[in-house]
Order: C-alpha cells, then structure tokens, then sequence
C-alpha cells in the first residue's frame, strides 16, 4: 500500500509552494505543517515525537518525511489518479450572524454589545478555517491515500487559490510524468 499520505493524515500548515510550471530542479509542490490532534501535541511538548511532516513533488519522486527520521518515497510516474479541494467552515460564519440577530433582537445595550464581539470572533475563525484537501494514486496495489491541510489559528492561512494551484499542480506532474497519462 501507498503511504505517501497516509489515510485521513491532517496537518497544520506552515509553508504551502505550489508551482504549476516549476524549472529544472525546482518542486511542484512542497507541503510542510504538524500532524493535528491533542496526542501529537501532547508528545511534542513532551519531547516524545516530533509531528513535522514534510511532503515534495518533483518531477521524479513523490516523498513524504515523517518527524525528520521516516521517509516514504514513491515514482511520479505511478500516479494513475489525483485530486484536490478546499473548503472553510460555513458553520463559524452562520453562528456569527446568529450572535448578530440574537444581540439585536434582546433589544438591550449590553446584549447587542456581546453579539457583536462573539461574531467578530467567530468570523475571524471562519476566515481563518479553510483547508485543503488532496488525494493522489498510485498504481502500487491500487491503493492511494488523502491529506488534508488545515489554517488553523497558527498555521498559514489558506484560500481558493491554493486550492487551484496545487490541482494545477498535481495535473502538470501527473501529465508530464505519469506513464498512465501519455
């Protein structure tokens, strides 16, 4: 099985570089965060794992590092599927106007006051909780895998264009270098 990315792996993004047209040497993408969850945090503050997880795509390999010590690396040319999306959390935005409409219809100063704070906050988390998702597959026992990269409070905010540079991505890699796409 293909543990490039291994099943529902989401990290906190630090440093995103997508290049749709990279030149001699140059990646097409570069994905670098920590794996998420209160485990990870916990090990990391323990001293007992580091949860960096570096991922490259070249025009050769595809290569996931793990915490600096396990690499996992993978054939461009066996790439036989890929996706990518992105999403936010609608939820955050509807309980912002939510707190809106709940301050205002109390009709009181303080109320209104209250509404308002709580939604500028839960804006700003909405603006803040866009992630991206990708998949790709390889022809290695038919199996691929997903990573999901997330904003988050502290990591590198994400947007739509993200998503559409890293598809562009994975679509120039795959069809420049894919034996399944020629």
């Amino acid at each position: 099985m293909l543990k490039i990315f291994r099943k529902s792996t989401t990290l906190l993004a630090s440093k995103i570089e997508s290049n749709p047209n990279p030149s001699e040497g140059e990646h097409y993408l570069f994905i670098e965060g920590n794996k998420v969850g209160f485990i990870a945090w916990l090990l990391k503050l323990l001293g007992l794992s580091d949860p960096s997880v570096k991922i490259s795509i070249d025009d050769k390999l595809i290569k996931r590092i793990d915490g600096g010590k396990q690499y996992t690396v993978s054939p461009t040319s066996s790439i036989y599927g890929f996706g990518s999306g992105y999403s936010s959390n609608k939820m955050l935005l509807v309980s912002a106007i939510l707190a809106v409409i709940g301050g205002l219809l109390t009709m009181k100063v303080i109320a209104i006051v209250l509404g308002l704070i709580v939604a500028a906050i839960l804006f700003f988390l909405y603006t803040r909780s866009g992630a991206l998702e990708m998949s790709i597959a390889c022809y290695k026992d038919g199996h691929g895998a997903n990573l999901r990269v997330k904003s988050g409070l502290t990591g590198k905010k994400l947007d739509k264009s993200d998503f559409e540079n890293i598809f562009n991505s994975l679509r120039n890699v795959s069809q420049a270098n894919s034996q399944f796409y020629k």
